[in-house]
């Protein structure tokens, strides 16, 4: 994987771990593009050795995609506004999750972001 996606990977990483409560599904329009960037990075990626890799990455696109559902759902529903907010929370911190694990798998220096994210 080159430097840009490793960089891009964490530009999303970053972006991400600053959805820090359920509150924050109000500022889900910054999500789009972030799936389409995970993509990208995983397109570099194709190599039969880096496949759970790539399984991880297509698990993070997953969860964008759903806490953008999830974000939809608040907007177009109010009653069901706080299960919302929930499952933007848990879609965002999975997504998270998956590419610091890449990230980490990628280069171990990353270890450092993940005491970050433990800490939030």
């Amino acid at each position: 994987m080159t430097t840009n996606a490793e960089a891009s990977l964490r530009e999303v990483r970053d972006l991400l771990m600053t959805f820090k409560t359920p509150a924050c599904i109000h500022r889900a329009s910054e999500l789009d593009g972030a799936a389409d960037r995970v993509i990208a990075c995983a397109v570099e990626l194709l190599d039969p050795e880096a496949e759970h890799l790539q399984r991880r990455l297509a698990s993070a696109v997953r969860a964008i995609q759903a806490a953008e559902k999830a974000a939809e759902a608040h907007l177009r529903n109010p009653l069901t506004r706080p299960i919302s907010q929930a499952r933007f929370a848990m879609q965002t911190g999975s997504a998270t999750g998956a590419i610091q694990i890449v990230l980490e798998e990628l280069n171990p220096a990353e270890t450092a972001a993940r005491d970050q994210f433990r800490n939030r």
